[in-house]
């Protein structure tokens, strides 16, 4: 029996409500995005401004999403196989995870300091399409560089995109129902693997973005987006998860660097019927229950076949309580069984809050101002998106001071930049608190 098979078992039965079966059944744009938040920041934490500067070349999108097409990328001479299945014991699902500001990584509790990566190039990092194979195993020199500046700057997770809108890495049948994998994809995902190992950084590969759910696209042979009825169709939701999602986790069901799958980026703008529903006008949003059951199955697959965590990337702390056990329960929808939280913040957030929603409760949509104590949620939160281009170590202040579990800022291929000096200024004053073990 593997180390996270007991305890996957244990959470399974703890569930409020069992779903029988697995397969029966970033960020919406804010207008301006502005890269200050003195408001929230206390101006007094101090910070230096020595440290490494960025060796980034991308220039990105800010919102989770691209929408023009990829680069090829140079072919290289990788020695890694295709099928891949670590031995190494796991370090992170094995554990039960408590309320709290930190998570379990090993025998630790820790602050998950790291960054969103979040691509080299968008959709097509894991897996080739009609437009070229340009995926990690490709492109070791240049991901590995990025990688560098992030242990350089002290972070030790990256949030790295997989899928994206289903451009690449995925066959589908002629009536849009997933068959498997694509021949590169366990390739570039051991390669990312070994660049992240190698540098002791651990990963949340992300499997889908919301644009999954948009209107299709064709560009030269390819398809991007288009995909909504893979969550509406039972059968296709099945196949979704049976034939692509469950192979990846099980070719790296106790790969340590994977600290946890992330089901989905920001799935709200992609939903037509949320409280306070809001979803992009290019998207053909599917309703909840749909995207629940999706999220459902493959949380339960995460835990049973994997020692990793498994968490979903939430667009806003408006939204927070759609994803809890008490929000399912009450609509009649499987509970997700994530292991941590994730909440996403940006400035139009900034003064905005619910008061006494009958569905949504109290809160206000910045982490910045709320206080995770006082969401009461069964797990721990982290930020997993926000700008730190400058006074990185003041709002790391903030965010720990509020009681959240990690922070990721938006990211290290962006017109944002990571704020190097300020974010390692920090991780060296907090050490113990974000030094998660070796690799």
């Amino acid at each position: 029996m593997r180390s996270g098979a007991l305890a996957a078992i244990v959470r399974r039965m703890r569930r409020v409500v069992l779903v029988l079966g697995t397969f029966a059944l970033a960020c919406q744009p804010g207008g301006g995005v502005e890269s200050t938040i003195d408001s929230a920041v206390d101006t007094t934490a101090a910070m230096t401004t020595s440290g490494t500067s960025s060796t980034t070349t991308s220039t990105l999108p800010t919102t989770g999403a691209e929408t023009g097409t990829s680069t090829t990328g140079t072919s290289s001479t990788s020695t890694t196989q295709e099928t891949s299945s670590s031995s190494s014991s796991g370090t992170t699902g094995e554990h039960e995870v408590p309320p709290g500001s930190t998570i379990p990584v090993g025998d630790g509790d820790y602050f998950l300091l790291g960054a969103n990566y979040p691509w080299l190039n968008y959709g097509g990092d894991f897996g080739g399409n009609n437009w070229g194979t340009y995926g990690v195993h490709t492109e070791q020199a240049e991901v590995g560089a990025h990688f560098d500046a992030m242990r350089g700057y002290g972070l030790r997770v990256a949030r790295w995109f997989v899928f994206t809108d289903g451009r690449a890495g995925i066959s589908f049948t002629g009536d849009g129902t997933p068959t498997g994998l694509g021949e590169h994809v366990f390739m570039d995902m051991q390669e990312a693997v070994a660049i992240a190992r190698a540098r002791g950084i651990y990963l949340v590969p992300v499997l889908l973005d919301f644009h999954w759910m948009f209107w299709a696209q064709q560009n030269n042979g390819v398809q991007t987006g288009g995909r909504s009825d893979t969550l509406k169709d039972p059968a296709k939701r099945a196949a979704l998860v049976e034939a692509v999602i469950v192979p990846l986790l099980q070719a790296f069901a106790d790969e340590p660097a994977i600290l946890a799958w992330e089901i989905m980026n920001e799935p709200e703008w992609s939903i037509s019927d949320l409280p306070a529903a809001s979803p992009d006008g290019g998207a053909d949003a599917v309703p909840l229950a749909d995207f629940y059951a999706f999220a459902a199955a493959v949380a339960d697959a995460v835990h049973a076949h994997t020692s990793s965590y498994v968490t979903l990337g939430s667009a806003s702390l408006k939204w927070y309580r759609v994803w809890t056990p008490e929000f399912a329960a009450s609509h009649g929808l499987p509970p997700l069984a994530l292991d941590f939280y994730q909440t996403h913040y940006y400035p139009w957030m900034d003064g905005q809050m619910w008061s006494g929603d009958p569905e949504l409760g109290t809160v206000q949509f910045s982490p910045m101002v709320q206080t995770y104590a006082d969401l009461g949620l069964d797990r721990p939160m982290v930020v997993g998106e926000f700008i730190a281009s400058d006074q990185a170590a003041a709002r790391l202040d903030v965010l720990l001071a509020n009681g959240y579990a990690g922070a990721w800022p938006w990211s290290l291929t962006s017109d944002y930049s990571l704020d190097g000096a300020g974010m390692k200024t920090w991780a060296d004053a907090h050490a113990a608190l974000v030094g998660l073990p070796p690799l």
